[in-house]
């Protein structure tokens, strides 16, 4: 991924947008994706006009975030001329390996996923069903960390070369954070059309989401904050690999800007005991987002940044005049997953 020409920020939407459409893309979903607003909530809350971005409704594999990343990953495979995408390092019930299964298959390609277990490792249902449905050929580690796989990787990005294969190996890097350059710019042209400028953008990320937000936000010399909750733990924080991907993607897009761990706010209040262990306070986002408004949430990833959104406003940590977006990230199949925790007693 390479652009010749360098331009300073900030830019021009437009472009922004004409560097982004010059990126080889695979169609997945239908963009922009809906910005809809939440009265009842809003009303429940006594609080600011929340809006949600609804990355939830992105349409291939049941939707989610990462369809917008493999938009670009599978279009930079496809002229590569590769046959079979790998992927490694999520858990057993990863929604980042269900939505790469389904953009694999989507793109008539094979797919090759080297997960770690997890909670509900064993569990026939939610995202394990589903990559079973998808004939996905899953490999699993035996470990519970979710990072560490890169040897592996490439060793079976080598098993495949050695009998004839061209993989395509996805790894951390600058188109994990594009599609969200893009999103970025489709909540802010959405939210002017509704008639209101977003003072803060809540997110569930520890990764390309949110470096992909804050290189849009830098790029169009916006003051928006954005505020992302990692839901894993990690010795330093997400804040340096996440300002790593939003150079990496600058660099790409042939914008003259880097960026630092402390141009991000990123936190892991919200993790708990652990990466998906469910807290009360997620358990509390999901059920109230599902009474006032019938959008489902989930425990691991969606539910615990809204459990955020939700300390911060109790918290008086803004005024309740100003209008917030969150970007709801998807994840529906956990909700089955962990069906038990979230069942009322």
């Amino acid at each position: 991924m390479a652009i010749a020409e360098r331009i300073r920020v900030p830019v021009s939407a437009e472009e922004l947008r004409r560097r982004l459409d010059r990126l080889p893309r695979f169609h997945l979903t239908d963009l922009p994706t809906p910005l809809h607003e939440l009265p009842n909530l809003s009303a429940a809350l006594d609080g600011p006009r929340v809006f949600m971005k609804r990355e939830d409704l992105t349409q291939w594999g049941l939707g989610g975030n990462k369809n917008r990343k493999f938009q670009f990953e599978v279009g930079d495979a496809l002229a590569q001329g590769c046959d079979v995408l790998v992927w490694g390092g999520g858990a057993a019930q990863s929604n980042h390996a269900r939505q790469c299964a389904a953009a694999a298959r989507r793109a008539g390609l094979d797919v090759v996923l080297l997960l770690n277990r997890g909670p509900h490792a064993d569990l026939r249902q939610g995202n394990r069903l589903l990559l079973d449905l998808m004939d996905a050929d899953v490999r699993i580690t035996g470990r519970d960390s979710l990072f560490g796989t890169d040897v592996e990787l490439d060793r079976i990005a080598a098993d495949l070369r050695g009998r004839g294969r061209r993989p395509y190996v996805i790894r951390y890097g600058p188109l994990t954070a594009v599609g969200y350059v893009e999103c970025l710019l489709e909540i802010i042209q959405q939210a002017a059309a509704a008639g209101f400028a977003p003072a803060r953008i809540y997110v569930c990320s520890g990764g390309g989401t949110q470096a992909g937000l804050e290189l849009g936000k830098r790029a169009l010399g916006l003051t928006v904050e954005i505020r992302g909750y990692t839901p894993v733990r990690v010795e330093g924080g997400r804040a340096p690999q996440q300002a790593h991907i939003a150079t990496m993607a600058a660099e790409g897009l042939g914008l003259d800007v880097r960026f630092d761990a402390k141009d991000f706010w990123n936190s892991d209040a919200q993790v708990g005991p652990g990466y998906a262990e469910v807290t009360p306070a997620a358990v509390e986002a999901i059920r109230l987002v599902a009474r006032t408004e019938g959008i489902f949430l989930e425990p691991v990833y969606t539910g615990k940044a809204f459990a955020g959104l939700l300390h911060d406003l109790r918290a008086g940590d803004w005024p309740r005049h100003e209008p917030v977006v969150f970007v709801h990230t998807g994840g529906l199949p956990l909700v089955f997953t962990y069906a038990e925790e979230l069942a009322r007693r």
